[in-house]
């Protein structure tokens, strides 16, 4: 039994039904975690990818998912990218790079 993939297998059920929840959309989780090709964690996000982080050290993920989220919206070729940190007791944080950020709002101040 791997503790660790579990919890993550955990965290990103969790993290679909909050941004389902949240959004509207319907969030699911990607198939085939850890492929060279990855594409994110979370799907259903339109033009966006998800990387969900349940890590012991929380800022850590919040220094290290964000660049593992940019590489996997060029991967597949979407325009956004965002991490989703889930922090000790439940608490969830959405974040970003500066240029992530400015990706959305720019896009966002456009429409």
């Amino acid at each position: 039994m791997n503790s660790k993939k579990d919890r993550g297998d955990r965290a990103e059920r969790e993290a679909a039904e909050l941004l389902t929840e949240a959004t509207g959309y319907e969030v699911r989780r990607q198939l085939g975690a850890g492929r060279l090709d990855d594409i994110g964690d979370l799907d259903g996000i339109p033009k966006c990818v998800v990387q969900v982080a349940d890590w012991k050290d929380p800022g850590r993920a919040c220094r290290e998912k964000p660049r593992d989220a940019e590489m996997q919206r060029r991967n597949a070729k979407k325009k956004y990218a965002v991490s989703m940190i889930r922090w000790r007791g439940g608490t969830w944080t959405m974040v970003m790079t500066i240029e992530q950020f400015s990706r959305l709002l720019r896009d966002a101040l456009d429409e």
